[in-house]
């Protein structure tokens, strides 16, 4: 007779007719007595994978419950599922093995080899752990089996997470995360079908923009030696991570090459690949190109040190510091806070619409891996508030300065403010003149 091993590798390689009728010699129906009273116990027996005592916790109490249950088990096989798999939906629903709390190490160990191996972020892994230890959110499902998931569990669980007060976005994230181990099992095989996830609705955030004139004032308002990687951000709509990341010998000739980001906000945290996994070439601003050909020396390309250095350590800059020099800038400007990300990159790319650069040039410009996350601009051209009630002019002769000599510009109102008007809708002009990102660049020309 065959084995029961040899059975599974033959399974695994056969066709479905053939598979029918392999699973036929799967598995046995066996009984014992039980003590005095000669009660008769049926069990189905697939050593070495195990034996099946009961029907999640329901015993089998006669011959033919045993059959039925066994014809079950076998169609299950012969349907691609593995033994282990069908046999664990067929424990009590209390069973360690099959329980949430047993898979889920097992995923996030999975997860810490793809981190290591620079597939994913540290911080989502570190997110994942946090949901995953025992007081995180995921202890909802600590008495659960991965078998009894449902639709209907999964919507107690959202329920669960509201009645704690969780944003609705968070609600979302959290869902998402525990769908994503959902997912994993059923590429195991573990699970057949992950169940419908109906992920709370999120109102979209509105970001706060700067107007390509007060982000001058902004820049202008940041000590010289600090500037280049402000500038960075501002002019080519980098993510503060990439900036922070690029080093001397990504800059040739006026040109940018951004392949890899800080994966957490210290100094310390890895380096990997861009969001999207892909590098992007860009060429640089007479500003910015001015500001690093004024400072990098020709032995910063061998030593790999970093392009945009904090000149107070000589190291890369923290995410901390560049907010607080930022926030510096704002204050100077008498402009009230808005978010590094938003006053830069958003604000670049917001502008960029406005001027009528085209779509897929400028998905191209920013690294966006879907048009539809470019899109997400054209309506915050129309919509966002970006403009504010004083002379927007660039710092002019005759300007105030501050204590330190650098502009300040006269701002008696701020975004933000009842009297901030909006941009009106304006139609995208695609004349060729029109030009994407910084001065220098012509369209056309771009080149990853």
């Amino acid at each position: 007779m065959m084995s029961s091993l040899k059975l599974q590798r033959s399974l695994s390689v056969a066709s479905r007719a053939v598979r029918w009728t392999l699973v036929g010699k799967l598995g046995r129906i066996c009984h014992r007595v039980r003590g005095e009273t000669g009660r008769r116990e049926f069990f189905l027996d697939f050593r070495p994978h195990g034996r099946v005592w009961s029907n999640r916790g329901i015993a089998i109490t006669d011959e033919e419950t045993a059959r039925r249950l066994i014809e079950q088990i076998r169609g299950l096989v012969a349907e691609g599922a593995t033994l282990e798999a069908v046999l664990a939906r067929y424990q009590p629903t209390t069973a360690k093995a099959s329980s949430v709390a047993a898979w889920l190490p097992r995923w996030l160990e999975v997860r810490r080899r793809e981190c290591a191996a620079g597939s994913l972020s540290p911080n989502y892994l570190a997110e994942l752990e946090r949901l995953a230890g025992a007081d995180g959110y995921f202890s909802f499902f600590a008495d659960k089996s991965i078998h009894e998931i449902s639709f209907g569990t999964l919507e107690d669980f959202s329920l669960w997470l509201a009645d704690r007060d969780l944003a609705p976005k968070s609600r979302r994230n959290y869902l998402a995360a525990f769908q994503a181990f959902l997912k994993w099992l059923k590429r195991r095989g573990e699970i057949r079908d992950v169940p419908e996830l109906a992920l709370p609705k999120c109102d979209e955030h509105e970001p706060r923009l700067l107007a390509i004139s007060d982000q001058d004032c902004v820049l202008a308002a940041i000590p010289e030696e600090d500037r280049g990687i402000f500038l960075a951000l501002a002019h080519l709509g980098l993510r503060p991570g990439e900036a922070r990341a690029v080093i001397a010998s990504d800059y040739q000739g006026g040109w940018l090459h951004v392949s890899r980001a800080f994966k957490g906000k210290s100094v310390t945290s890895p380096i990997r690949g861009t969001k999207t996994g892909k590098p992007k070439r860009l060429p640089v601003s007479e500003e910015l190109r001015a500001w690093i050909e004024a400072r990098m020396k020709p032995e910063d390309r061998l030593r790999q040190r970093s392009l945009f250095p904090n000149p107070r350590t000589g190291q890369p800059w923290p995410h901390k510091a560049l907010q607080r020099v930022w926030s510096e800038a704002l204050e100077t400007a008498e402009l009230p806070h808005i978010s590094l990300y938003e006053g830069t990159k958003h604000s670049f790319a917001t502008d960029a619409i406005r001027r009528g650069v085209p779509e897929r040039h400028l998905q191209r410009f920013l690294g966006h891996a879907s048009i539809q996350s470019t899109r997400r601009y054209a309506r915050l051209a129309d919509n966002a508030l970006v403009e504010v009630l004083r002379t927007p002019a660039r710092v002019a002769d005759g300007a105030k300065t501050t204590k330190s000599g650098s502009a300040k510009p006269s701002a008696k109102q701020r975004i933000g403010d009842k009297v901030a008007t909006r941009v009106p809708r304006t139609k995208p002009n695609n004349s060729a003149g029109l030009r994407v990102g910084p001065p220098g660049f012509e369209p056309g020309s771009l080149r990853l």
